[in-house]
């Protein structure tokens, strides 16, 4: 949407959208069919995930039109225009959006090294080799990517997050309590690790005063609430979790009440919705590790444990619970700056600089002559 605030004709490729999401761009000006896998579709559904399957019509269509492509997602649909956009001269970029194990979790295959390493040489076979850049959205992608040695151009540029004004309270704003409220959001997954956070409340020496609420919804929430279940059936902790799904004005309130936001993701390209949570002031604790970027948030050594290491997380809990409502506090307040470097308009800025890069040609990705007229987004 911003593309087009500044004056550019974006067009989407993709499958029209199911449920009436369109992701904030409309409907795709070039629709395609949706694509559908015997058997795990259901395990795709479930992850949020939607194919198109290609048309070369179509693709054909929007590759005479556009003067530039961007490809959002490293599937099947992508590497088929990558492949067209090339073979007629149409410049492409991608952006590294998802880990290998994003999709290999789902499946309990994570931790196959040989399997993801595979999926990232098809990757950069099929789709990374043929664009002229990559945006890698953290260091922490750009660490794993630059492995790789591909002959794109890679350049790090965060996805953004709109800045406007947020609350000058925050860190539990509430009344005083002896509750100490922790709150996490995000889509319930093997990779997002909301398990870790259950069971770190059996290692917590603070267990019965912590008010847990559980944001999202997914695939693993059954098993989540099990677990939950069993914490208060066994004593561990007084309050039960509370599982929720919430609008943008219901989460931004919940930030605001929070003591503690956790995110637990041990596979994450870069996490900005653990940035949305911070900016309203609430201290963190993130999880760090080689496939998750979020712990790029923390201010200090004390906001970090050891991604999937739910005895590192319960000792982190409890160091900014002993440390009370008052420094808690005023350490929130460093985060309602932490996200001015993520401002969307500024990350739009950059991204136009690599376009216009890719058209017209000269220094990577400094300043150009020349102008873009038109952009077509490739999504899922």
């Amino acid at each position: 949407m911003l593309l087009r605030e500044r004056g550019h004709d974006v067009r989407v490729l993709s499958a029209p959208p199911r449920h009436g999401d369109d992701c904030g761009v409309g409907a795709p000006y070039y629709p395609l069919p949706h694509l559908r896998i015997p058997l795990v579709a259901p395990l795709i559904a479930s992850q949020g995930y939607a194919f198109a399957r290609s048309d070369r019509r179509q693709v054909d269509r929007a590759l005479d039109w556009a003067d530039v492509v961007h490809l959002e997602e490293p599937f099947m649909l992508q590497a088929v225009v990558a492949r067209r956009a090339r073979a007629r001269g149409v410049p492409a970029l991608a952006t590294y959006h998802i880990h290998p194990e994003n999709l290999t979790a789902s499946v309990y295959l994570d931790r196959c090294v040989v399997l993801n390493r595979a999926i990232l040489q098809v990757w950069k076979r099929f789709i990374f080799n043929r664009c002229g850049a990559l945006q890698c959205p953290s260091q922490s992608a750009w660490r794993r990517v630059s492995s790789l040695k591909l002959s794109s151009r890679l350049f790090v540029l965060s996805n953004g997050v709109p800045l406007d004004d947020v609350s000058v309270d925050g860190g539990g704003c509430g009344d005083e309590s002896s509750i100490v409220r922790l709150l996490s959001i995000g889509r319930f997954s093997r990779e997002k690790d909301q398990a870790t956070i259950l069971r770190a409340l059996r290692f917590s020496s603070h267990a019965r005063s912590l008010e847990l609420t559980l944001a999202g919804r997914g695939p693993t929430e059954r098993r989540l609430r099990r677990l939950s279940d069993r914490l208060v059936r066994d004593g561990v902790i007084e309050h039960p979790v509370r599982f929720a799904f919430m609008g943008h004005e219901e989460m931004a309130q919940a930030s605001r009440e929070a003591d503690l936001y956790v995110h637990a993701a041990r596979i994450e390209v870069e996490g900005l919705g653990a940035l949305e949570v911070l900016r309203h002031g609430v201290v963190p604790v993130l999880a760090c590790g080689p496939l998750t970027a979020t712990s790029q948030f923390a201010l200090s050594e004390e906001s970090v444990f050891e991604a999937g290491d739910p005895r590192s997380l319960a000792r982190a809990i409890d160091a900014w619970v002993d440390r009370g409502s008052g420094d808690r506090r005023v350490e929130a307040a460093r985060y309602r700056r932490v996200g001015a470097q993520y401002d969307i308009r500024s990350c739009v800025g950059e991204l136009e600089r690599v376009y216009r890069w890719l058209v017209v040609g000269g220094e990577f990705p400094g300043q150009q002559p020349g102008s873009i007229d038109r952009i077509y987004t490739v999504v899922r």
